[in-house]
């Protein structure tokens, strides 16, 4: 199984500051992890099939659903949000923690009771 951290997080911005002409102000937003991924899920370069879209979108349902920081994925559905990730083309700087946080999803063994 695959950890998944799904806690948005904050990325900075820099605009021309007004008031002092030739300066500039830093500020910081919010960068939306569940929506970017699911996001990214759907793209149509993925070319998904009427099964892969059913697949999809019981996997987008559950990260919808999911309140927690973290969520396990089966390798299977990591693996699908891996090729997603791998096909987009057009990510931001924004994105760099996104994009590490699914080619880094720690791999981890869960025990059955």
């Amino acid at each position: 199984m695959r950890k998944l951290n799904l806690k948005n997080y904050t990325v900075k911005r820099k605009v021309p500051d007004k008031i002092k002409l030739g300066q500039e102000i830093e500020y910081e937003i919010p960068f939306f992890v569940k929506t970017s991924i699911l996001n990214v899920m759907f793209i149509p370069e993925l070319l998904l099939s009427n099964a892969d879209l059913v697949r999809e979108n019981i996997l987008a349902m559950k990260l919808e659903q999911w309140q927690e920081d973290e969520i396990l994925l089966e390798e299977e559905e990591w693996q699908r949000l891996k090729r997603a990730f791998d096909t987009f083309k057009g990510f931001n700087r924004d994105a760099v923690e996104l994009v590490r946080r699914i080619n880094e999803a720690e791999v981890v063994e869960v025990k059955t009771k």
